[in-house]
């Protein structure tokens, strides 16, 4: 078996939001209590470029409010918010220039900016993913943020 096969492990700050409250998962497993990391939002690069910049707010907001950030995360969450940015920028000129041009020999080829949205945006998702931050990981973290087990489910006790 490949050893990136399966499902990723997920932090145990987000099993715990993602579950049925007293330190259990959402399977009703007690979940390990991360290290104890000091839970402060990483210090903004100066490097970051403007779209990039703004990105990082928003993250750092959110990710902050819900505990999930300590300073070392400061580099992952950079390159998550500059593949953003990369993608945003080669979008922008894919709408000028056009997903083809016309080779020198007459053959139509594909831009070579389509596979630079093709791998930021494929990076962007990786990274969105180690923070939770996915479409999935938001229903997910949606439904488990301040579930207080079965009260108010019409669903408990049938099966």
């Amino acid at each position: 078996m490949a050893a990136n096969a399966g499902r990723k492990a997920a932090p145990a700050g987000l099993k715990l939001l993602e579950g049925r409250g007293k330190g259990r998962d959402s399977g009703g497993r007690e979940v390990t209590p991360p290290p104890a990391f000091r839970r402060l939002p990483p210090e903004r690069p100066e490097d970051l470029t403007e779209e990039a910049a703004a990105l990082w707010e928003e993250f750092v907001d959110e990710l902050q409010r819900l505990q999930l950030l300590k300073p070392v995360d400061g580099p992952a969450l950079q390159m998550a918010c500059e593949a953003f940015a990369r993608w945003k920028e080669a979008r922008r000129i894919l709408a000028i220039e056009g997903m083809t041009y016309v080779a020198h020999t007459g053959l139509v080829k594909v831009n070579p900016l389509v596979g630079v949205v093709e791998r930021a945006s494929a990076e962007f998702r990786a990274w969105c993913a180690e923070f939770g931050l996915t479409p999935a990981a938001e229903g997910k973290l949606a439904t488990g943020a301040g579930d207080d087990g079965d009260e108010g489910n019409p669903f408990a006790g049938t099966g």
